[in-house]
């Protein structure tokens, strides 16, 4: 059949969720599968190699279910018998078909990988089978009660309740897989990866690349691995639905399983609480925090303000200052002019004096000179005489 995006064939993977899917898309990967660029990132401890996942698929599945009033850990009983050609289905068909048939990379097989295709198949090999796409579905298996620990250990889910999860997951898959479906023992893949690996790429004609078959599926990836014991729930014999079913019941009552999830939610909530109680104490904190930083904020504002007005002061001083230091400038110039002028009137009294004194010398002289003439024998008799009749006169 031919590809809108050339001759891409359709690979389906599927298998129950902590089965080991993920390992399976790795070694696919290694033979040259492609599973497009809208991967779902890997998650430490969970996925430590990536989901291999295209979130657009993922969504769509989750719709899929929510249209039946199911979800991937609570599948609703009738999802068996649903008639996935209902009119409510038409868009999300419409969806599927275009994802389809835009392809996933450019391999000569596209894959598709999510768990719960376990739910779902049916739908999608419609949808494939309307565009003419070359379809098939490889599916892996893994001991139930590895599962259900996985579960336990992700999800807090109690060990009955992921087995029978698992055994709803298994008979829904069974149902719709078709003849040709490749089937793969999760440990099988890890204890002889080649070997599984080279059934895989023969059927599809593909070649593996060794390098990346070593580093794509490492059996340290593993984190469940059960112990030999009488549990046949240990052990991927359990094919039969109603003996899976049946061993489920006798090793973990309903009632048990009931118990164990109430306990899960007690805890749960207590740790919420707890966490509620830490958060709010937090919230507090943060609150007296900003609280105390508002206060700052406006004993800062303050101070600043405080600061312009010492500056404003500071400047009307200034200006005081600098008018004082004229005022002194200008009174400093007049004691200057007052000094010249005094030095000045100093240096006109001192010549008065100077004058003074040579016409008192001239007075002095002429006085040695009268009394010279005064004293004349005769003359100065005479001349007295005279001095005295006009001095009367």
């Amino acid at each position: 059949a031919m590809h809108a995006s050339g001759n891409q064939s359709l690979l389906i993977v599927t298998g129950m969720h902590r089965s080991g899917t993920s390992a399976l898309c790795a070694a696919l990967a290694a033979c040259g599968v492609s599973f497009g660029e809208r991967l779902i990132e890997a998650m430490a401890g969970v996925n430590d190699e990536g989901f291999w996942e295209d979130a657009r698929v993922v969504a769509l599945n989750e719709q899929l279910l929510a249209l039946t009033d199911s979800t991937w850990y609570a599948p609703a009983p009738g999802l068996a018998g649903i008639d996935w050609t209902q009119e409510c289905f038409q868009d999300l068909r419409q969806q599927a078909a275009a994802l389809l048939e835009a392809g996933f990379g450019e391999s000569a097989w596209g894959a598709v990988k999510d768990p719960r295709f376990c739910l779902t198949l049916r739908f999608w090999l419609d949808v494939g089978n309307d565009l003419g796409l070359a379809t098939r579905v490889c599916a892996i298996g893994r001991v139930p009660l590895e599962v259900a620990r996985s579960l336990q250990r992700r999800d807090g889910f109690p060990p009955g309740y992921g087995l029978r999860l698992c055994s709803a997951y298994r008979g829904l898959l069974l149902a719709a897989l078709p003849a040709d479906a490749l089937q793969v023992d999760y440990d099988a893949l890890l204890a002889d990866t080649p070997a599984t690996v080279g059934r895989l790429a023969e059927e599809l004609a593909l070649a593996p690349d060794p390098q990346r078959l070593a580093v794509g599926v490492r059996a340290e990836l593993r984190h469940q691995r059960s112990e030999s014991s009488d549990n046949p729930l240990a052990e991927l014999s359990v094919q039969g639905l109603a003996q899976l079913d049946a061993e489920i019941a006798g090793h973990y009552p309903a009632e048990q399983v009931l118990a164990e999830f109430a306990r899960e939610q007690v805890a749960r909530g207590l740790e919420l609480s707890r966490v509620g109680a830490a958060h709010s104490q937090a919230l507090a904190t943060i609150a007296q925090r900003d609280a105390d930083v508002a206060a700052l904020a406006a004993e800062h504002r303050e101070a600043l303000s405080t600061l312009r007005q010492r500056d404003a002061d500071i400047d009307a001083l200034a200006s005081e200052h600098r008018v004082a230091l004229a005022t002194l400038d200008e009174r400093d110039e007049q004691i200057r002019e007052f000094d010249r002028r005094l030095a000045k009137i100093g240096e006109e009294h001192s010549h008065a004096l100077e004058v003074i004194r040579e016409r008192d010398a001239q007075v002095a002289l002429l006085q040695e000179r009268l009394d010279y003439i005064y004293n004349l024998p005769g003359v100065g008799f005479v001349i007295r005489q005279l001095r005295k009749h006009h001095a009367r006169g």
